[in-house]
């Protein structure tokens, strides 16, 4: 469903820095959520009844503590590699999402059918399986058999119903070449991408091998070819730059001829190309298509601290305004993979939620009062 982009093709351009540091970032700010909330002025999780008035007695706040610790191990998941902690779970399955629109964990069931853990899975390697001549006669698929299948180097290794491996995708569409995927961003930013690598690459060479020459030096002399190319080997011995960068070309020129070089601006700077405009361009580019502000990143474009009508004033505001563009909507997203697949299943009338992204801390409170 991406157009003829393969996984590793995907898993390549999330490699790219700007593309990195953005994934990097959601990351990290997620992580911050994954440990159960101490206090009301710190970010984490918390599980709470799904009914706002059901009342807390003491066999419920045990249900919900044995939970709590039960979800920091991902349960039984521990046991058996991958996560061993809910932050690196989270980290590992948000990767595979930001990278492919896609994440993927597989449910761990005792012979009650009853979920114990949960172990993240390889998005990469899972694939939807094909409907068979009876599914498509019926026109529907059969979710208790075989619904996804992992494939390692062209084979299928393994396969899981529906009730075992949990799809999580956060751009759903209804295009039906998409087969149900996910609409992966890096799908959107290919011409992006490209441009980057592109761009980091010629600025390199720049740097590295030269791709310009700043200057032509003419020697007037009546040295015989052979003298010259000595001139021109001791010259280039002593002045030529780093992995022959910058490379001077030198012309014999005949004094009694009357020969001339004229002078032509060769040193165009990077600057002057617009280098910087252009990679600035891409880099915003990126950023909105994930939904974070450069500001995030440590990029800052413009006149930061101005305040008009049509801007804020200055990188925290910025920041902010990203976080509910971007980190709300992601937070609500896993929030979610979390309770259909994990918690619900174990208890239907309790609820996994993200807290703290919008708390204020003490000392705001304070001044309000």
């Amino acid at each position: 469903g991406t157009l003829g982009l393969d996984y590793d093709v995907l898993m390549q351009m999330a490699r790219v820095p700007v593309i990195s540091a953005i994934i990097q970032t959601r990351i990290n700010q997620i992580a911050e959520f994954c440990t159960p909330q101490s206090n009301p002025y710190l970010a984490g999780f918390v599980i709470q009844p799904r009914d706002a008035e059901t009342e807390m007695t003491d066999a419920l706040k045990k249900r919900i503590n044995e939970l709590t610790r039960w979800l920091e191990t991902c349960g039984e998941g521990y046991k058996y590699g991958g996560a061993d902690t809910f932050e690196s779970f989270v980290r590992m399955i948000l990767r595979d999402s930001l990278t492919y629109d896609q994440c993927a964990f597989e449910l761990l069931r005792n012979k009650k059918n009853e979920v114990t853990g949960f172990v993240p899975v390889d998005a990469g390697t899972i694939r939807r399986s094909a409907t068979d001549d009876e599914e498509r006669g019926r026109g529907r698929r059969d979710w208790e058999q075989s619904a996804f299948v992992q494939v390692v180097n062209g084979k299928k290794v393994a396969e899981w119903d529906a009730d075992s491996l949990a799809f999580g995708v956060r751009r759903p569409r209804t295009w039906i070449y998409s087969r149900g995927y996910g609409y992966p961003e890096l799908e959107e930013l290919i011409r992006t991408v490209t441009y980057l690598v592109n761009a980091e690459t010629y600025n390199a060479s720049n740097f590295t091998n030269g791709i310009h020459v700043n200057s032509i030096l003419a020697v007037k002399s009546k040295m015989s070819p052979q003298v010259f190319r000595a001139f021109r080997r001791d010259f280039y011995a002593m002045l030529s730059g780093a992995h022959q960068a910058k490379r001077t070309p030198i012309l014999q020129l005949d004094p009694e001829a009357n020969e001339e070089v004229s002078s032509v601006n060769l040193g165009q700077s990077a600057e002057e190309m617009g280098y910087s405009t252009w990679m600035g361009y891409l880099t915003k580019i990126a950023c909105a298509i994930y939904q974070i502000d450069p500001a995030e990143l440590g990029f800052v474009f413009g006149a930061e601290g101005v305040t008009s009508a049509l801007s804020t004033g200055g990188a925290e505001g910025r920041i902010t305004s990203s976080k509910d563009r971007g980190l709300r909507p992601l937070l609500r997203q896993v929030q979610g993979w979390i309770n259909r697949w994990i918690l619900h299943p174990i208890d239907p009338e309790l609820d996994f939620k993200f807290v703290g992204l919008d708390v204020k801390s003490a000392e705001a409170e304070i001044k309000e009062r």
